[in-house]
């Protein structure tokens, strides 16, 4: 049997912990990190992360080993939403819009210190007892992926340097829909650059528009209009699309950092190591890529070239196609398939 509270969600984040085994409170810890798309609200993924975790403790409780899981994320910065105890004033007073190596930067000091407190509540629980070291599979969807590849690089080279901040190992990682290389190529990238190179300061004057037009509009029609533009979304997603949008800084912020990632998401600058192909005896990390078909996100040859030159190395990176027709925004209408696949694809790391 497995055993785990009901998950703890808030705006800003998620979080589940469960376990076959919860008399062996010094066994290995799976902590599953997922890190958002842009826009980075959690709130888009809530329903997805609960699937996971659900299809997870089936999974698990199939299996001879006993395992332990946390599952965890948060929304990306400057795309905070107040909590119930806070006014929004708290959460939007300050006018810095994040750019990618910001978010990236972010991304570690959230992981760092999830893993920090969980680790140091495991030491305070087991007494003397030794804690095995965390082991960490990050997920990551759209530039959300380009960000988890970011931090396993970094995360492998403050190995070699000894400077961890905190002691941790990353087996694995799920990239979906995963805008790695070349953005700017794709069918939306090509249409957002032209875009800023028309109105180069668009993310200024997009948030005026949509702050005048959300303060126009009640809340109620807001979501009606949404709903149109979203036909059959569930409410959660027609609610966080509307407090998106009511919020002081994140249209803005949204097309500040995508601006940025039209930029900096270019060509393919990681090694080997880091796509987990493994060139020394050094462990590499697993990756699985799951990339949809007529992606308006990630151009098809981009694709192509990223399966060729990375997939075909024996003991690489797998890379998947989705065949199933899905979009590049799942986590709106297809949570329950992609939960499906992502499940079966973290049991496959945690295998190994």
């Amino acid at each position: 049997m497995s055993t785990g509270k009901r998950p703890h969600i808030t705006a800003n984040s998620f979080f589940h912990t469960f376990s076959t085994a919860p008399t062996e409170p010094s066994q290995t810890p799976l902590i599953i990190y997922f890190i958002s798309g842009n826009p980075g609200l959690i709130g888009y993924y809530h329903a997805f992360l609960s699937l996971i975790s659900e299809k997870l403790i089936l999974l698990a409780t199939q299996q001879e080993k006993k395992y332990s899981f946390q599952v965890y994320g948060h929304s990306l910065a400057g795309f905070e939403l107040p909590e119930p105890t806070q006014q929004a004033e708290d959460v939007e007073s300050h006018s810095h819009y994040y750019d990618l190596e910001e978010q990236i930067s972010f991304v570690q000091g959230k992981l760092n210190g999830f893993l920090s407190e969980y680790t140091g509540s495991i030491e305070r629980t087991s007494g003397a007892e030794p804690v095995a070291t965390p082991k960490v599979i990050l997920i990551g969807h759209s530039v959300g992926a380009y960000i988890a590849m970011e931090v396993l690089r970094r995360h492998r080279e403050n190995s070699m340097n000894g400077d961890r901040p905190v002691e941790f190992d990353i087996v694995g990682g799920v990239m979906l829909f995963p805008t790695v290389v070349d953005i700017a190529k794709s069918p939306s990238g090509q249409k957002l650059t032209r875009l800023i190179s028309l109105i180069p300061q668009l993310a200024i004057v997009a948030g005026v528009l949509v702050r005048i037009l959300t303060t126009l509009l009640p809340t109620v029609l807001l979501q009606r209009l949404i709903k149109l533009n979203m036909a059959s979304a569930p409410a959660s997603m027609v609610d966080t699309t509307a407090a998106f949008l009511k919020s002081q800084r994140g249209v803005r912020q949204a097309l500040h950092m995508a601006a940025d990632e039209m930029q900096t998401i270019t060509s393919d600058q990681w090694s080997d190591d880091v796509w987990g192909i493994s060139t020394t005896k050094d462990p590499v990390t697993r990756l699985f890529f799951y990339f949809g078909r007529n992606d308006h996100w990630v151009a098809e040859h981009t694709r192509d070239a990223i399966i060729e030159h990375r997939g075909r190395v024996r003991g690489g990176p797998e890379m998947i196609i989705c065949e199933d027709g899905l979009p590049h925004a799942f986590c709106i209408r297809h949570s329950d398939i992609v939960a499906t696949k992502v499940a079966d694809m973290v049991m496959d790391i945690v295998k190994a």
